[in-house]
């Protein structure tokens, strides 16, 4: 599978997504433009009032979410590191491209926010998709 590497894509699986209202998700929205949704190999957790993914080229499951395009990137994008908090002192999440698979079929390289800490302690989410997640009341537990 041939990977096209090009502009300044972000995915998104949780807080960020579209419906979310925090200003963070609103700011993405304002300053970015809709690629449509995308997948990516590997595993979804309910770290309990938002999800961590981890990338796992390895595994045939997967996380679901949306691409973004963002405009001014380095503008845009320092404002969501600092939400995800990828600075602090001992980080929940990472910034990493990793490649995403658009709905169009074709593979991208995309900005992720991956967590990165030890997951045994949280549920996984097994269909990937933190929206749905929500929606079914996590009555999965």
């Amino acid at each position: 599978m041939e990977v096209k590497n090009s502009i300044p894509l972000l995915f998104v699986y949780g807080t960020l997504m579209q419906g979310f209202s925090n200003p963070f998700a609103k700011k993405l929205r304002k300053n970015a433009i809709w690629r449509g949704k995308a997948t990516f190999t590997g595993q979804l957790f309910d770290l309990g009032s938002y999800p961590g993914a981890v990338f796992n080229s390895n595994t045939l499951s997967l996380v679901h979410g949306e691409v973004w395009e963002i405009s001014d990137f380095n503008a845009v994008i320092t404002s969501l590191d600092y939400y995800e908090g990828i600075h602090d002192s001992q980080p929940e999440y990472v910034r990493e491209p990793i490649p995403v698979l658009l709905e169009t079929g074709q593979v991208q390289l995309a900005w992720a926010y991956l967590y990165c800490q030890p997951t045994d302690a949280f549920v996984q989410i097994k269909h990937g998709d933190y929206r749905q997640w929500l929606l079914d009341d996590k009555q999965h537990l």
